[in-house]
């Protein structure tokens, strides 16, 4: 049955009892509150998140979608919504609760899509408590790297524009089936007050930065402009001419990004219809 659905929808079912508290504990659901989870799949956290207030939970799975209100126990609040993550529209559950208290997002991302997911909901951070979700290891190290390291990239400074990040967990293969061949993560998103730049063209920028990943910034940029127009702009921005973009900060990368503004504009529509789900490479 688990490795039916896994190659379907690149799901791999949480079995350790004592991680699934874990992962419960860091989306702190509160009396009152609501916690949106999403790939609940067989609903071994669901259930401990339904134990204190509402779930609203997106599966995409139609069978596990209906198997869902029986893992929960009689009387939960309990919202089952059998829909894809990056089609679903969560708006109706956004609003705070009565108590004022503000949802969490959290969930278990299949491995194949868990950047296209995060990159989608990023941006509505700020609706939200928190995030915590779980993912590939290598794909939780990128999302919370540190400027300078091999794991640092187009994905952390996305991230970073929007939240905080922390690491929570490191989870072994032997806590799932079926079993995976890598490790996996769990990671905490905490919202900034506002994003370092709310422009949306930001996060094609970004990635224009890093499409060569190991070489130099001002080659990778050259690829999208001409000569004057990068060697300006490092220049303005006080950067070595040889940088490679893992040198530089997500701060950086917000200053960087004003200083090529001027010339982004006669880019900007065929840049805001290049951000679907295959512009994502840090999978």
């Amino acid at each position: 049955m688990y490795d039916t659905e896994r190659r379907r929808f690149g799901q791999n079912f949480l079995v350790d009892h004592s991680v699934c508290q874990a992962i419960a504990q860091d989306a702190d659901p509160v009396d009152g509150g609501t916690i949106i989870e999403i790939g609940p799949g067989a609903g071994a956290i669901t259930a401990l998140l339904a134990e204190k207030g509402r779930v609203v939970a997106v599966e995409i799975d139609p069978k596990w979608a209906d198997k869902l209100p029986r893992k929960v126990r009689d009387g939960a609040d309990l919202v089952v919504i059998n829909k894809d993550a990056l089609l679903v529209d969560l708006d109706p559950w956004l609003e705070p609760g009565p108590t004022g208290i503000l949802p969490v997002l959290c969930g278990n991302l299949p491995y194949n899509r868990a950047s296209a997911i995060l990159i989608r909901f990023l941006p509505q951070i700020r609706k939200f408590r928190h995030m915590t979700f779980m993912v590939q290891w290598e794909v939780a190290k990128r999302i919370c790297a540190a400027p300078g390291g091999r794991d640092y990239g187009s994905l952390t400074v996305m991230v970073a524009n929007h939240a905080t990040s922390e690491i929570r967990l490191k989870i072994g293969p032997d806590s799932f089936r079926p079993r995976p061949r890598v490790h996996s993560g769990t990671f905490l998103l905490k919202a900034r007050p506002e994003p370092m730049v709310a422009d949306p063209m930001f996060p094609w920028f970004v990635r224009a930065a890093f499409r060569q990943k190991r070489k130099t910034l001002r080659n990778s940029l050259l690829m999208t402009f001409p000569a004057p127009v990068v060697d300006g702009a490092i220049a303005e921005c006080g950067l070595e001419p040889g940088i490679r973009g893992e040198q530089i900060p997500p701060e950086g990368f917000a200053r960087l990004f004003q200083a090529f503004l001027p010339h982004l504009e006669h880019l900007r529509q065929d840049a805001l219809n290049a951000t679907g789900e295959d512009q994502i490479d840090e999978m």
